[in-house]
């Protein structure tokens, strides 16, 4: 900075004040400072900016790292809050979401202006200390209980409901859900209750008969399933699937054993739009709109920090159903 007080003729001192707000300086000066700073392409530090804005612009996100967590999906979950985060001269700073501890402090220490929270389940243990936190909190995730934060996701719910119902209107009478395997123990994600709600709901609705069929995404555990409960009289006549890193190999099952999509079996799915076009088919069904939630999340975490008397709120995503390849 002594460079730019000697390029525009004013002590140290005075630059300070002026990056920094703490004392008013006139017009003239400030516009010799600001060219002097145009001049010499100074930049200046994070510490300078947030001194003078009394905050970091600086956003954190709870990423998971947990075992089975869909890495190409929550990527794409980073990238689409990127993106907002940018057009609002704001960065982020990626946390262990599986770290409360560390990620309180974050918070606590002034690091970030606000906190996104990512895969929050219905008895997420970080939400004892997220309550109480000084800086506004985004969830993305709908659990049961809020305790008054922000939140934003897609309506699995009423997803799900909409694939058995399109199903049903193309003549499904028997429908499968197909989902990641749940361990006893594993918290169950807001996501995952919901999209089974839905389904469920579905089935009810038309009374139709189905069932859940939990695999993990491996060709040979799905084609030892497919050979037993996709042949004979009593297999569906149609599945959904909410299970992103099945659906490739899932396809490649059923081509392997000639099963016609969709003229014997129907599919649809829960899924981003490039998941649900990759493989060998183009799965019809429900798009997860990424893009849209993360965006969202960013947005509303940001205009907390703006305005101390905004409400936190929650918003569902309404979901649309898309028809490609495997459904009639």
């Amino acid at each position: 900075m002594s460079d730019i007080a000697r390029e525009a003729g004013v002590s140290l001192s005075t630059v300070s004040y002026a990056l920094s707000g703490k004392r008013p300086i006139s017009p003239a000066t400030r516009e010799r400072i600001q060219e002097a700073i145009e001049k010499l392409s100074y930049h200046p530090t994070a510490s300078a900016r947030a001194l003078a804005l009394n905050r970091a612009s600086i956003l954190a996100v709870a990423v998971p790292l947990r075992p089975g967590a869909n890495g190409h999906v929550i990527m794409q979950f980073v990238r689409s809050m990127l993106g907002t985060a940018y057009e609002r001269d704001v960065d982020i700073l990626l946390v262990t979401g599986e770290d409360a501890d560390h990620t309180q402090r974050v918070i606590e220490e002034g690091k970030a202006d606000a906190l996104v929270v990512m895969d929050v389940s219905d008895s997420d243990p970080r939400m004892g200390f997220l309550r109480k936190l000084s800086k506004p909190v985004v969830l993305i995730g709908y659990p049961k209980r809020t305790y008054g934060l922000a939140c934003v996701d897609f309506d699995f719910r009423e997803a799900a409901a909409l694939c058995v119902r399109e199903l049903h209107s193309t003549g499904a009478r028997k429908i499968y859900m197909i989902r990641p395997p749940q361990e006893a123990r594993e918290p169950v994600f807001t996501y995952q209750r919901r999209s089974l709600e839905g389904f469920r709901d579905g089935l009810d609705d038309f009374d139709l008969t189905g069932d859940v069929v939990e695999l993990p995404a491996s060709y040979p555990a799905i084609l030892q399933w497919a050979e037993q409960a996709l042949t004979g009289p009593e297999a569906p006549d149609a599945l959904f699937v909410h299970h992103e890193a099945l659906l490739a190999p899932l396809g490649r099952v059923l081509r392997d054993l000639s099963i016609q999509i969709p003229d014997a079996l129907q599919v649809t799915a829960i899924a981003p739009e490039d998941v649900a076009s990759d493989g060998p088919w183009q799965v019809s069904g429900t798009t997860l709109p990424i893009e849209t939630i993360g965006a969202t999340a960013v947005t509303m975490a940001l205009d907390l920090v703006d305005d101390a008397e905004l409400a936190p709120s929650a918003q569902l995503l309404a979901p649309r159903f898309t028809r490609r390849e495997t459904t009639r």
